[in-house]
């Protein structure tokens, strides 16, 4: 049986295999000999890298004009910054997604209209940029407003990203000129507390990593025999929701477990900071109301939790919001919901003063749309599924220990 050296292998195949490498292996290999150098060099190969390892699909380069530079200059070292996290700015945070876009990353950060509409599109500003056509990369702060140098780091184990601002001060001062917060309009005050607690921490602020659930997360328990989702089971997701004078708040609701489906904030206010639940379903506890009940929050209040051995309780049903209850947004109300259930939800006074849950009734109108019946507060939230897809974060890390 006659051997055969590897470099006898046809140049395809041989860059076949090389697909398996990862990328310091390649710059090893390239140093071997003029074979392995010009297959290292080999376009497709980078190309399938920049899928492979970051899931950069077909990307337009931009002005970098080789897929070996965009990965070994840019993506090798900020490439696993990818993905959605929350900016530690309390008690408010915002929702920072770091994509890549022509040859460079950005972070965009997202924040509900100042208007109370939760089925507004969310609104974008690029906080950062790193330009991957520099050797080696630029990072600047707000380019668009006032550019000025910053560093980016990560902890690979903790997948948190820190930004070092060259200029904080001026950092937050354009960003207040640039909005006009010389106005007395009471809808930017959520921005403007905001900027206040950047100003403390834009010298050394931290991105926490912030993986967002997928229908697959829905409990097994909860799914019927042949794996699909019942009407009145709704899929986590990220929602934006109405906060009465604190305009619309982002909410990542979760399933704890079969029994329980946590809304954590994403965002937050000088109340319930983010970060902390503000409301929990409990799905065991499950409910049908007649038209009389629901029209008095009264009665509502009267309405004790039973717990539900059978689905009588879920099944589609008018819902009417009562008269003396007040309702932040202009959205209509659907006339009928798909399920009702009783939870609680997290209230406490100014920085977070003697938080407490107090009970609540969860209106599941489709798996896009809930609302929060405040009992106690005599209030109605509203909350609407975010469908934009976000960049998915390459370090899938575990947030319990984070």
């Amino acid at each position: 049986m006659s051997s055969c050296c590897l470099t006898e292998l046809p140049r395809e195949v041989l860059v076949f295999i090389l697909r398996w490498c990862k990328a310091r292996d390649l710059a090893a290999l390239a140093s071997t000999c003029s074979l392995f150098h010009q297959l290292t060099s080999d376009e497709h190969l980078w190309k399938y890298l920049c899928w492979r390892d970051f899931s950069i699909d077909q990307p337009e380069l931009g002005p970098i004009d080789k897929y070996r530079k965009l990965y070994t200059n840019l993506l090798h070292r900020y490439g696993y910054m990818l993905g959605v996290y929350q900016s530690q700015v309390a008690p408010c945070c915002g929702l920072v997604e770091i994509r890549y876009k022509a040859g460079s990353l950005e972070g965009v950060h997202w924040e509900p209209s100042l208007e109370q509409n939760i089925l507004a599109p969310l609104n974008e500003s690029i906080v950062f940029t790193i330009d991957g056509n520099e050797e080696p990369p630029k990072c600047l702060c707000i380019p668009h407003i006032y550019p000025h140098t910053c560093t980016l780091e990560i902890d690979k184990r903790k997948g948190v990203v820190t930004q070092y601002c060259s200029n904080s001060g001026m950092h937050v001062q354009k960003i207040g000129d640039h909005f006009g917060f010389n106005t007395l309009d009471l809808r930017v005050e959520p921005r403007k507390i905001y900027l206040t607690f950047l100003n403390e921490v834009i010298g050394g602020l931290s991105h926490m990593p912030l993986i967002l659930p997928t229908p697959s997360d829905v409990p097994d328990a909860l799914k019927a025999k042949d794996g699909s989702i019942p009407e009145h089971i709704m899929t986590p997701g990220l929602f934006q929701g109405t906060y009465g004078s604190h305009g619309l708040e982002l909410i990542l609701f979760r399933y704890k477990d079969e029994n329980e489906i946590h809304g954590h904030k994403v965002t937050g206010d000088t109340n319930v900071y983010a970060g902390k639940i503000s409301v929990k379903i409990l799905l065991k506890y499950p409910m049908k109301l007649s038209v009389e009940i629901q029209g008095s929050i009264s009665a509502l209040k009267d309405v004790q939790p039973k717990i539900s051995h059978t689905s009588s309780e879920l099944c589609e049903q008018v819902f009417i919001l009562p008269a003396d209850c007040h309702k932040a947004s202009n959205t209509p109300l659907p006339e009928r919901c798909k399920a009702r259930f009783h939870g609680f939800g997290q209230v406490a006074f100014l920085w977070f003063q003697n938080p407490h849950f107090v009970p609540v009734q969860v209106i599941v109108f489709n798996n896009d749309l809930l609302g929060v019946l405040w009992l106690e507060l005599e209030k109605f939230s509203l909350y609407s599924r975010i469908k934009k897809e976000f960049t998915s974060n390459i370090l899938q890390v575990d947030q319990s220990v984070v």
